[in-house]
């Protein structure tokens, strides 16, 4: 019971976590990013498809193009290396950023304010409302110039108009700046560096990037949100498994006490063993009795582990009662997070039959031929 609570608040405290981790990376990726297949750029109108075929796609909600690159930013005589974002006026609403500003605003419709993490705003010591604006540097790609290395860069000034935070590494590392001002710093036209996707939430996604991969063709890569961050999904995946692997095996070591159990109820009951095989009871029907008691024992106390771990789980869920520690300090969350999971309520209920069939089977091997025929 103890092994089966202990397993089912670990496993939902690791499921809170990673959905809580998960969530703050998906704000930051869209549902589905179509990147070329080559190069770091492409221009839309010369592919086989556009932005209305896209928009057509059943279940395609909102259609965005984003121009990227690295850049170098400078500030007060500081500076440090960012991916620079170049975004239309309706990106931060659709994609959800707009509510990760922790200060100032995110509206690119003045084209000319940049948005930047809460990391590089600390790292460049950046104030809202000193009138500063950032120095945005970009290799010129067309000319360079070993007499004076400044020349080969291409420089564009834009005020900080606001700070975002996702908690996670994207805030050390980007900067969202209006589009315009992102492709005369690059010295682009029309080409972009992946078009984000958003989907309606009651449509498969999987539907949706099926469409959409026939209909790009094979230039292109279409990347749903697990595969935008492979090394994070799968070092989660990695990460629960270890958990079952360890608990698991805890909860073997706890369930082999059924063994002990069942071979002292064999001794103390060898005389009642003698008496019901003198009465026509098979040495099989004997075994049969005892497994079913093993078995019971482990499954009733694997059963109100798992209701022990359901309320428990619930309780700090909706109550938060085991919180992180000094309330005063910042976090993204007060109390450890709790998701329940009807897959770990099953692969746990599923481990606790097995191991209590296979314990039980094995203490059978103390029931010696001598009790069923020796006269007590």
């Amino acid at each position: 019971m103890a092994s089966t609570a202990a397993l089912i608040i670990v496993l939902s405290v690791a499921n809170g976590m990673e959905d809580l981790v998960v969530g703050n990376f998906n704000r930051f990726n869209p549902h589905l990013k179509i990147v070329p297949q080559e190069g770091k750029v492409f221009s839309i109108e010369n592919e086989q498809f556009s932005i209305l075929d896209l928009e057509n796609i059943e279940g395609v909600k909102v259609v965005e193009q984003v121009l990227c690159d690295l850049a170098l930013v400078t500030y007060n005589e500081k500076q440090t290396l960012v991916t620079l974002y170049g975004i239309s006026e309706h990106y931060p609403k659709v994609s959800g950023m707009g509510e990760t500003i922790i200060d100032g605003n995110f509206n690119s419709e003045t084209q000319t304010g940049v948005v930047l993490g809460a990391g590089i705003a600390g790292l460049l010591g950046i104030e809202l409302n000193d009138f500063v604006p950032l120095k945005l540097y970009y290799p010129k790609r067309n000319k360079q110039s070993l007499a004076n290395p400044m020349d080969a860069f291409q420089v564009r000034y834009a005020p900080p108009v606001g700070v975002f935070a996702t908690f996670t590494p994207y805030d050390e590392q980007t900067l969202f700046a209006p589009v315009a001002l992102v492709k005369d710093l690059f010295n682009y036209d029309s080409e972009t560096s992946f078009i984000a996707i958003y989907v309606d939430e009651n449509t498969p996604l999987e539907k949706v990037q099926k469409k959409i991969e026939q209909l790009v063709g094979k230039q292109f890569i279409v990347k749903n949100q697990m595969q935008q961050e492979a090394l994070l999904f799968k070092t989660i995946q990695t990460e629960n498994f270890v958990v079952y692997l360890i608990l698991g095996f805890i909860l073997v070591v706890a369930t082999f006490n059924i063994i002990g159990i069942l071979s002292m109820l064999i001794i103390e009951k060898k005389e009642d063993i003698s008496i019901l095989h003198t009465l026509g009871a098979s040495k099989t029907l004997i075994k049969k009795l005892f497994l079913t008691v093993g078995s019971m024992i482990g499954i009733f106390g694997g059963l109100f582990g798992i209701f022990i771990g359901l309320i428990l789980c619930l309780i700090q869920q909706y109550f938060g009662i085991i919180t992180f520690g000094n309330p005063e300090a910042s976090f993204i969350i007060s109390a450890y997070p709790v998701a329940l999971a009807i897959k770990d309520f099953a692969i746990t209920f599923c481990l606790i039959i097995c191991i209590s069939v296979i314990t039980s089977s094995l203490s059978l091997r103390g029931l010696k031929n001598s009790y069923l025929t020796k006269k007590y």
